[in-house]
């Protein structure tokens, strides 16, 4: 493939940085440090001793395995009881962001890591969100054309104002236009036909955008162990029907729970990343006017967006006998999976990793043990067409992020230098100037000196304008720049955002396909960290096979 993967930093919070580095301050709120077999191995013989074969058992069935390699996983770990490292995201069209893929692929290599590690089978799962009902952040996809041009390809708003879970919306005729304006942007080679093809099975009429980011990521990742879990499931939520239970029945308990934690988070002189709403709870109820935020009310609850209220008993009956209508939020999730599954690790985005420093005291409410947190890999793609402008121009891939920014000091370097060393004397000599004029009308009048300073600040500006304008005559007289700088700026940084959280997967798969994905899961490491990190501007010798 003719490209470069670069390790970047994941970024995040002062909470996730220190978590990452090591500080004790931090780790005392994680369980665990996640670059250390040790952590792992202390949670493996934690489970281990509260095994419970039957609801392993019953958590496979729910495992959709991506292709033959995982169900052969699955097998083996019904089999010798073994774990999971588990990861998940909300659908998004055209398998989301890149970072989706960056999670699911580190769940895979941190499995494969963590085997020799804990003497036993363990499986990677990545948790697809279908009950959210955020459909505009699910609802498009960007991707680059051949012209260097990002293109939003978007199904619309929802058919229906009512707030409804990912899962339950079809999609009707909108996949196959937005299918066919994926394929206007890549010409014809030898894979973006098999991949279109991939998109008409999953985006077919009677899908829902959960339905088939399920369908294409497991299309992606057929070739690896990972399995599938859908949020919204029915049998899943009738497995996890006793921490839903326990949340309704006593909601303060857990409220308590995350105002304990917050409070020692926040004496630590760290920040909230999910902020706390007294009285609200960790549930979701569906109803006719879509999903909704149970609120605790004297004994009872009312919804957030209606205000339609609830008994306890009411609730805890919907629990008991129709638990599909009930889900948890992103705060009670992770109890949810590790409840539901043995887990040994969730692999997070760096908004993940923050919210799990809140979780600490809510995992003991429930008495799930934590998984240890460990950080997705975060990779820039850098194509040759790329390499070669930050080759050519000298930069490296943080410098193209500010296109304007970059062109300007390019401008600065091409101004003539007379013309540059002129701009500099007239500066010096008015800054001189302006000293003199100072010291001798203050003995005229020491009120005079501001009239001063104000004249040769006027003077300063009209300089910097000045020198504003030759800068952009220079600009319009180097479009070659300033097209290379464009054209390495949209594919690094899309719309001026890291690559990753804008491109969608299909932005590299179309083009390299599968070799793309497998030179991303060779490229991560999770036990060892990333041992061969090359600096953000590091890029391949042009005889250096990639």
């Amino acid at each position: 493939m003719d490209l470069r993967l670069l390790s970047r930093h994941l970024g995040g919070s002062r909470l996730v940085r220190d978590y990452l580095d090591g500080s004790a301050t931090a780790s005392a709120f994680y369980r665990g440090v996640p670059a250390d077999a040790r952590s792992y191995r202390a949670k493996a013989r934690d489970l281990s001793q509260g095994a419970h074969p039957a609801r392993l058992s019953a958590a496979a069935e729910i495992v959709r395995p991506a292709g033959p390699r995982a169900e052969n996983a699955l097998r083996r770990v019904v089999e010798q009881q073994g774990f999971f490292v588990t990861t998940g995201q909300q659908p998004g069209l055209f398998g989301g962001p890149l970072y989706s893929l960056f999670k699911a692929l580190t769940a895979v290599r941190l499995a494969e890591e963590l085997q020799p590690v804990v003497g036993g089978p363990v499986m990677p799962l990545f948790w697809i969100a279908s009950d959210d009902h955020d459909w505009a952040e699910a609802n498009h996809a960007h991707v680059v054309d051949p012209g260097n041009r990002l293109h939003r390809i978007t199904v619309g708003p929802a058919a229906d104002p009512i707030p409804r879970a990912l899962a339950q919306i079809p999609l009707g005729d909108r996949g196959e236009q937005v299918i066919a304006q994926l394929a206007a942007c890549f010409p014809p080679n030898d894979y973006r036909d098999g991949y279109l093809d991939l998109l008409r099975e999953a985006y077919h009429p009677g899908a829902t955008l959960a339905s088939a980011y399920a369908d294409l990521l497991a299309a992606l990742l057929r070739d690896t162990p990972i399995g599938l879990v859908d949020g919204a499931g029915a049998r899943l939520k009738e497995l996890a029907r006793p921490i839903l239970r326990a949340e309704a029945e006593d909601p303060l308990a857990s409220e308590e729970a995350l105002t304990e934690t917050a409070g020692h988070l926040t004496a630590a002189g760290y920040r909230l990343q999910v902020p706390l709403a007294r009285g609200a709870t960790n549930l979701f109820f569906d109803t006719r006017q879509g999903r909704d935020r149970l609120l605790r009310a004297g004994s009872g609850f009312t919804l957030r967006r209606s205000g339609r209220e609830f008994s306890s008993r009411r609730i805890l009956g919907v629990i008991d006998e129709s638990v599909d209508l009930v889900s948890p939020n992103v705060l009670l999730r992770p109890v949810v999976e590790g409840f539901v599954f043995p887990t040994l690790a969730y692999v997070a985005g760096p908004g993940e990793v923050a919210y799990f420093g809140q979780l600490a005291a809510l995992f003991r409410r429930h008495g799930v043990e934590m998984p240890v947190v460990a950080p997705r890999a975060s990779l820039l793609v850098v194509e040759r067409k790329v390499a070669r402008v930050l080759e050519r121009l000298d930069v490296t891939v943080d410098d193209v992020r500010d296109g304007d920014r970059l062109q300007a000091r390019f401008a600065r370097d091409e101004m003539p230098d007379d013309l540059k060393d002129g701009l500099k004397r007239w500066r010096t000599d008015l800054e001189k100037r302006a000293h003199e004029v100072s010291g001798a009308s203050a003995a005229i009048d020491p009120v005079l000196q501001g009239a001063v300073t104000k004249a040769r600040n006027s003077g300063l500006a009209a300089l910097g304008a000045l020198e504003k304008k030759v800068i952009r005559a220079i600009k319009r007289q180097s479009e070659t720049v300033a097209g290379q700088i464009a054209k390495a700026g949209v594919n690094l940084w899309p719309g001026g955002r890291p690559q990753d959280r804008m491109l969608s997967p299909l932005q590299y798969t179309m083009r390299y396909g599968p070799d793309f994905v497998t030179a991303l899961r060779e490229r991560i490491r999770v036990l060892a960290g990333e041992t061969s990190v090359e600096p953000a501007g590091s890029l391949p010798r042009s005889d250096e096979t990639p």
